[in-house]
């Protein structure tokens, strides 16, 4: 498990599939996705088998205070010849706003640079998604650059920002 001030991130398990299917798709976080379609339980069952048999991905359940599951964060493509990873949230809108995806970056973040001993985490977020952009500066990472016009969600195009965090970056915040 890795604890975070108000979170705990432990590891997935069969008994999230269900859980994680309902998040992937929920009407709000599923325009938030890279894939828009709705999510079949065969599919998410593929996902799950796909993600937890990789060494290359670690999913993490966030769990509140209370102990019950509030969404989910990851890292992928682990790259330990270049130490760099991508890093992603996903939360429970009712749980959006108080702290937690914050935290749970945070508790990701430091998973990553003290454990992993990695050297960058890297991530996408569509550029209409304000507050996890805003979220995403305030812990310190920076924009690389951006794919113009690149999805289509929403009825509409748009870009996909590029950030990442250097381990010296957020050693010095």
């Amino acid at each position: 498990m890795i604890l975070g001030k108000k979170i705990t991130l432990r590891a997935l398990e069969d008994r999230d599939v269900e859980l994680l299917r309902g998040w992937r798709n929920h009407p709000e976080l599923r325009a938030l996705h890279f894939s828009t379609l709705p999510l079949s339980q065969a599919g998410q069952r593929r996902w799950y088998e796909q993600y937890s048999d990789q060494a290359s991905t670690l999913v993490f359940i966030i769990e509140n205070e209370a102990g019950n599951p509030i969404g989910y964060t990851l890292l992928k493509n682990l790259d330990h010849k270049n130490r760099q990873a991508e890093i992603g949230l996903h939360l429970d809108p009712a749980f959006q706003g108080q702290g937690y995806g914050t935290d749970a970056f945070q508790a990701l973040i430091r998973f990553g640079f003290e454990e992993l001993n990695l050297h960058r985490l890297a991530l996408q977020v569509f550029d209409f998604n304000e507050r996890a952009v805003r979220m995403y500066e305030k812990l310190g990472f920076r924009t690389e650059g951006r794919l113009r016009e690149a999805f289509f969600t929403r009825g509409k195009y748009c870009d996909i920002v590029l950030m990442s965090l250097l381990e010296g970056e957020w050693r010095n915040q």
